[in-house]
């Protein structure tokens, strides 16, 4: 069993996280224990009913939200610094796999590696220290649909989801995400990808100027209140405010327009939608500059 120990940022990164390692377990055949997912476990079906937050699905007994912060906790105050003892890691059972960021200026992991699919299989459970850098890119895009499923969300934001998109799609050609990330971005790599909101409307206008035949729709989401009189000649709808209904909303665009974020990449992997990262506020898009993510 692979035990993720220490939580890897906000939503975006610990699912991608989370679904990287996932796509290993499937591909060689080990379970996957992931208590830093808390916080998160109530959105998704593969989740919501496992309070230790395992990968093959699993049911618990216990069912508590909020029980699962105080797990968290446990694991990194009492169980992490059991790496510097491996006397007692031995009597456990338990090893440690610690990746220091420093080490991985490319923030990339390869768990494919022959050393940590032996750690990863063998019958003493691994807890991986830091799992930002673990990345298998060739599984999570074998074994994706498997992935997409354990990560379904729960039926009530499902619902929400498909409302909103139905209401966006209504009369429009192609519905166009657009992540206004601002809030902490202010400060994320010295403001190199803070855009203003008015810059964003402007970038918005010259992606439909580009497609004059076609109807162009924009589904703004963002993680601070909008003033939607900026928005004016524009045709746009706001999303619901909901972390995970915006995201799933994003997975359902036909284009997606934002700052490098992991959020709107996971909307591009889960619903294979063609992404844009912004570079300035100047940029010029180009159809062929769009990808699909795998985080």
């Amino acid at each position: 069993m692979v035990i993720i120990g220490k939580r890897a940022g906000q939503l975006g990164n610990r699912l991608f996280v989370f679904a990287h390692v996932i796509g290993n377990a499937i591909e060689y055949g080990y379970e996957v224990q992931n208590p830093s997912f808390y916080g998160y476990t109530q959105y998704f079906t593969g989740t919501r009913e496992d309070f230790f937050c395992r990968y093959p699905a699993r049911i618990s007994r216990l069912q508590s939200p909020s029980l699962q912060v105080y797990f968290y906790r446990l694991i990194t105050t009492c169980v992490l610094p059991l790496a510097k003892f491996p006397r007692v890691c031995r009597l456990l059972n338990i090893t440690f796999l610690d990746i220091p960021r420093s080490t991985h200026a490319d923030d990339s992991y390869d768990m494919t590696n022959p050393d940590y699919i032996r750690k990863a299989t063998s019958e003493k459970r691994l807890i991986i220290k830091d799992p930002w850098s673990c990345r298998d890119f060739a599984n999570i895009k074998k074994h994706a649909a498997q992935v997409r499923t354990f990560f379904t969300p729960v039926e009530k934001h499902r619902q929400a989801v498909e409302n909103l998109v139905s209401r966006a799609r209504n009369g429009c050609d192609l519905l166009v995400g657009v992540h206004i990330r601002q809030g902490d971005y202010k400060r994320w790599q010295g403001g190199a990808y803070f855009f203003t909101t008015s810059e964003y409307a402007a970038i918005m206008a010259r992606f439909a100027a580009a497609m004059p035949e076609k109807q162009v729709r924009f589904l703004v989401c963002s993680n601070e209140k909008q003033d939607e009189e900026l928005f004016k000649g524009l045709n746009y709808v706001m999303g619901t405010d909901h972390p995970v209904e915006d995201m799933y909303a994003f997975a359902a665009c036909d284009f997606l327009i934002g700052p490098p974020s992991t959020y709107t990449a996971w909307a591009s992997f889960y619903g294979s939608v063609p992404l844009y990262f912004l570079k300035t506020a100047a940029d010029i898009i180009k159809a062929d500059e769009f990808h699909i993510s795998s985080g």
